[in-house]
């Protein structure tokens, strides 16, 4: 396409199409235009069509923003070395970033923003060895005469700027970004601090423009940002030499006042942006390179906390507040920096002007409290807050404790029992004081925390047990649950916080108290009540860290009310997918154990129903994992409890989950495989053939579209071994060659998941008899060995050396050996030099007994090991492998059915601790059920409970066999450690090698 007027005219028309409200003409016109990008100089008419001041003002907006679009779906993906990859032709690339940056120095401001986010993705892609005169451009416009035109096109540079080197705050240290930030410093750097010296200069003569002077603060807020960029790695030698010019104009601004600079609404103005960001520059300074920084912390300390007392509680502010006290913090928590709060009142002062009016509740608060609940839950137990200037206020004070505890409680310690005498004297008027003496109480009390156990950590100025006795309990013993709500949330949220540090009894007695408060009314108070159900049930016992401080005899009386008033809450309108009720619902559940089961049908009933409703539309992924947690949970309690119980289960759910699989549930698909797969698992082997179900089932899971979403292929590759476990000779021999061609595409074509491959293939050794294998192996081999050659990975060689020795515990080590051999002629040398040799001591834990019975077959019976081609370079390492593996492994003995099961119910309260991460946007991705996490089977059980006597045993009858050969290769080529070891496994096997 040429660069003509007939050509603008067009592009001009189709834009304008674009813009119509019928809808059949904008789509043919967006098709159009999808057509004719790959044309050389579309990018090119684009830029002319927003250069020109005669096109109508929405022509140039709808090209800028095509251009912007166009750019960044196109630019990123080019391959620098062909032009015909891409719509963007090198040629047009350089005539783009040739007159991009002057152009958007030119254009309107809502022109210059699209054009300035086009250069930020070209920039990104480009910089600097693809875009070598970007740098030079910027500096050249830099010094450009002051005008209001010249501030706003220094505005769109500098904002550019900011948007490529704001990368250089996260990003890992590397000698390419070290080159790159070398470049930066030396060609933009200089220039940089000359504008910034400019700005400085010229704001205060303009101070009756308002206009040019918003205009120069918003260069001046972007330079402080682009500062902190470039100081972020670490000190450059430009910056040092200039730290007293920055840090004299840093004082001056915060010192400064405009009137008009300010905002009146809820959003800062531009001079408290720019504020904020010289705290936040400091604060990098004084935390990364306090020796530089020291001559400048104390009036830096002093200017930002007068600051700080002279703004008031307008939303306005929070970011400038919440910036300063972290910059305080910083100081406050260095020991080098520390001294200045010594001294006269100065603590005193800060305590109570700076960190006290910043730590109450603002009304904003409480109107977030009433009309948004799920908001205030999420900054306030979930942390959130980060920002909030309550959070900073806390952060202060807690950095103050550090050197300063003991002054610090006692200043606050008349507060709080002021605080305390109001609200008793009238807690309607006074609620607020005793919100806050709550908060601050959790403050100064906690030394260490984490979500999973609350306060680890505890002041040994204040008593959390006695506060909690005589300022929390009664609170929530109150008969009137609805009675100040707030006062009830934060009650809660601090038994949730203190419960490991509370005694048995105490949680035992506020366990009914919680339960009580399940009935408010207010939604966060439910919230809270369920939440801190959920985190009480799981406190330790501090004499037996394994079982949990409140006992099933505990709960149970209390069940059928918390029951009632959960499943409440879960229907009603405002909070029918609330994740920390349903979370409260599986913890109880569980807990509970077999005292669930009175409960069991009415709970499935229930749960039922709310997966029916939330399989319509599943938009909580947090609720949907503890919904089917919840079911999980009373499926295992129930069968383990009485078996026959399962085809219940699988009536009231075969109905509710089919839907799911028709209507392809993406969400809950994963969920429900996994279920059935447990569930499947749970028949007793040899019973009453499987339900019709089951078979029907079984043709849907091998369709080849259910194993193109990743999340699904865990949970199918887990039904599918459930089927080869429990009808391999009936369902499955039906279906094997399908069967085995979901094999050969997990382990050929995925590097992901080809584990679940090989997984599918041991359940076949293992169930499925050799003789319907015979016609396969040659092939199954031939796969493994191809990908083996294509993509070596270390997960792929632990699965080849566990499936290797499934094959020889089920066919045989000569078996193997002629498997591998027939091949390539002794490749079986290979394997063993380059998998079993390097990789055997690397196989996970759970795997170790059975690849040490395997190795052991291998050295003890097959003829080419012990007589034949392979004894002299094979046998001697492979010994010494599998002592290493002994000496590396827990896992070697037999786990009784009981003790395999106590470990996995606490594995599953360990993984559901701590909550998951709740993603706005959810994507169907497999989140293993803790509750349904397969057992790990002994494939061996009694009849080879120790491994290593496995092994003394073996080697006794292969030395009876073979006098003095093998004994003579042990002591001649093993070390003293090696011998040994085998001395101590002929010991515990009651065997003597001869």
């Amino acid at each position: 396409m040429e660069i003509n007027e007939q050509n603008l005219e067009a592009l001009a028309t189709h834009l304008r199409k674009t813009l119509s409200p019928n809808g059949d003409e904008r789509a043919e016109a967006e098709r159009t235009l999808k057509q004719i990008e790959r044309n050389e100089n579309y990018s090119s008419l684009l830029l002319a069509l927003c250069e020109r001041p005669t096109i109508p003002d929405d022509i140039r907006r709808a090209s800028v923003i095509t251009f912007k679009n166009f750019v960044k779906r196109n630019w990123p993906s080019l391959d620098p070395t062909s032009s015909t990859t891409n719509p963007i032709s090198i040629r047009d690339r350089n005539h783009i970033k040739e007159h991009i940056i002057e152009l958007m120095t030119r254009s309107p401001e809502h022109i210059q923003q699209q054009l300035s986010d086009a250069i930020t993705v070209i920039g990104k892609c480009d910089f600097p060895d693809q875009w070598p005169t970007l740098l030079d451009t910027m500096v050249r416009l830099f010094q450009q005469p002051a005008t209001q035109n010249s501030f706003q096109a220094i505005n769109g540079i500098l904002k550019t700027a900011h948007s490529l080197f704001e990368r250089y705050r996260y990003e890992q240290k590397s000698d390419e970004l070290w080159l790159e930030i070398k470049l930066v410093l030396e060609k933009f750097a200089p220039a940089f601090t000359e504008l910034f010296k400019s700005l400085m200069a010229y704001y205060p003569q303009r101070e009756l423009d308002f206009v040019e002077m918003k205009n120069i603060f918003d260069s001046l807020h972007v330079s402080i940002k682009i500062f902190y960029d470039l100081n972020a790695q670490e000190l450059p030698e430009h910056f040092e030499d200039n730290i007293t010019l920055y840090m004299t104009h840093f004082m001056t601004l915060l010192a400064y006042d405009h009137s008009k600079l300010h905002s009146d609404r809820h959003d800062p103005g531009i001079l408290d942006q720019v504020k904020t960001e010289i705290c936040r520059a400091v604060a990098l300074y004084a935390d990364n390179y306090s020796d530089e920084f020291k001559p400048f912390a104390q009036q830096f300390a002093l200017a930002i906390w007068s600051l700080l007392t002279q703004l008031n509680l307008s939303p306005a502010f929070d970011e400038l507040v919440g910036t300063a006290m972290k910059f305080l913090s910083t100081l406050a928590a260095r020991s080098h920096h520390c001294s200045m709060f010594e001294g006269g009142d100065t603590l005193k002062i800060v305590c109570e002007q700076v960190i006290l009016p910043n730590l109450s509740l603002r009304e904003t608060d409480f109107e977030e409290f009433e009309d948004n609940a799920e908001e205030y839950i999420r900054k306030d137990i979930e942390k959130s807050d980060s920002a909030t200037r309550r959070r900073a206020a806390c952060d202060f004070l807690q950095a103050l404790c550090i050197f300063f505890e003991s002054q610090v409680i006692a200043i606050y310690s008349q507060y709080i029992e002021l605080m305390q005498k109001e609200y008793v004297q009238n807690p309607t008027q006074n609620w607020s004081k005793k919100d806050t003496c709550i908060f601050l109480v959790l403050a100064l009390a906690s030394k260490g925390e984490t979500q999973k156990f609350g306060i680890t950590k505890t002041s040994s100025f204040i008593s959390i047990p006695a506060f909690y006795s005589n300022s929390i309990l009664p609170e929530l013993q109150n008969s009137d649950v609805n009675n100040l709500p707030l006062i009830k949330a934060d009650c809660l949220k601090f038994l949730i916080h203190v419960r490991n540090q509370l005694d048995r009894d105490t949680l035992v007695k506020s366990l009914p108290e919680c339960a009580r408060y399940l009935a408010s009314t207010n939604i966060v108070v439910q919230t809270y009540a369920a939440h801190a159900i959920e985190r009480l049930l799981l406190v330790r016992y501090p004499a037996d860290q394994k079982h949990t401080a409140i006992t099933k005899n505990d709960l149970a009386p209390h069940a059928q009310s918390m029951y009632d008033n959960l499943f409440r809450i879960l229907t009603s309108e405002k909070s029918y997918e609330n994740e920390y009720v349903m979370r409260a619902v599986m913890r109880l559940s569980s807990s509970l154990h077999e005292c669930v089961l009175p409960y069991l049908n009415g709970l499935m009933d229930k749960l039922v129903l709310i997966l029916r409703r939330s399989s319509r539309n599943p938009n909580k992924p947090n609720f949907n994992h503890y919904l089917f947690e919840t079911i999980t949970v009373l499926i295992r309690t129930s069968v383990f409890q009485n078996p026959d119980v399962l085809s219940q289960f699988e009536q009231v759910l075969f109905p509710v989950f089919t839907p799911i699989f028709t209507d392809d549930v993406a969400e809950f698909v994963p969920y429900v495989l996994q279920i059935l797969g447990f569930l499947l698992e749970s028949h007793r082997a040899g019973s009453t053939p499987l339900p019709e179900a089951y078979r029907m089932l079984f043709q849907s899971i091998l369709t080849p579209t259910f194993w193109d979403r990743s999340g699904n292929i865990p949970a199918l590759s887990r039904l599918l071994q459930a089927y080869i476990e429990k009808a391999s000779e009936t369902i499955v021999l039906e279906k094997l060659t399908t069967v085995l061609g979901i094999f050969q595409r997990l382990v050929s074509q995925s590097k992901v998941h080809d584990h679940e491959g090989f997984a599918i293939l041991n359940s076949l050794v293992t169930h499925l008899p050799r003789i319907h294998l015979e016609n396969y192996l040659k092939d199954i081999f031939v796969v493994i060995f191809t990908r083996l050659t294509k993509a070596k990975t270390q997960k792929l060689i632990k699965s080849i050396i566990v499936f290797f020795c499934y094959f020889v515990v089920k066919c045989g080590a000569q078996e193997l050996i002629t498997q591998v051999d027939n091949i390539q002629a002794n490749m079986f040398q290979m394997v063993i030099e380059r998998l079993f040799l390097p990789e055997l001591a690397k196989i996970d834990e759970s795997d170790k007994k059975l690849c040490a019975v395997g190795v052991t077959h291998i050295l003890c019976d097959p003829l080419p090991m012990i007589t034949g081609v392979y004894f002299n370079h094979l046998w001697l390492p492979l010994l010494q492998a599998l002592l290493q593996l002994f000496e590396s492994s827990n896992e070697l003995q037999t786990m009784s059915a009981a003790e395999r099961k106590k470990q996995l119910q606490e594995e599953a309260e360990e993984e559901l601790l701590v909550g998951l991460d709740d993603t706005p946007d959810y994507t169907p991705a497999f989140s293993c059920l803790a509750f349904a996490k397969k057992p790990h089977t002994d494939i061996f059980g009694s009849g080879i409970p120790d491994a290593r006597c496995h092994l003394a045993k073996c080697l006794q009858t292969l030395t009876a066999a073979h006098p003095n050969q093998f004994l003579s290769v042990m002591r001649n080529g093993l070390s003293t450690e090696h011998l040994s070891h085998i001395q101590k496994y002929c010991a515990l096997a009651g065997v003597t090698l001869t």
